[in-house]
């Protein structure tokens, strides 16, 4: 496992906390961090997008984002232009 985190949410206070791989294997937990970048209180950087990608693929990270609402992508085609625009954007 790499050391570096791949996300990151504000809570808990002071310090927030960082997101490594081993928080990230399982869709409970790509959910809930989906809920929480949803109401911008985290942020999936460019490493973190690229686990997601190579351990999910598209097709669950697009199911995951319909059960959370975070992104209001109403095809796979357009969540994915959307997720190649977030990473571009870290």
């Amino acid at each position: 496992m790499k050391s570096e985190y791949l996300a990151y949410i504000i809570y808990p206070e002071p310090h927030g906390m960082e997101y490594f791989e081993s928080d990230l294997r399982n869709s409970k937990q790509v959910i809930q961090l989906f809920d929480y970048c949803q109401i911008l209180e985290a942020v999936i950087n460019k490493e973190g997008w690229v686990y997601l990608i190579d351990k999910f693929g598209f097709e669950k990270l697009f199911e995951f984002n319909n059960i959370s609402g975070w992104k209001d992508c109403e095809s796979l085609s357009e969540y994915k232009l959307d997720i190649k625009n977030e990473i571009n954007r870290t």
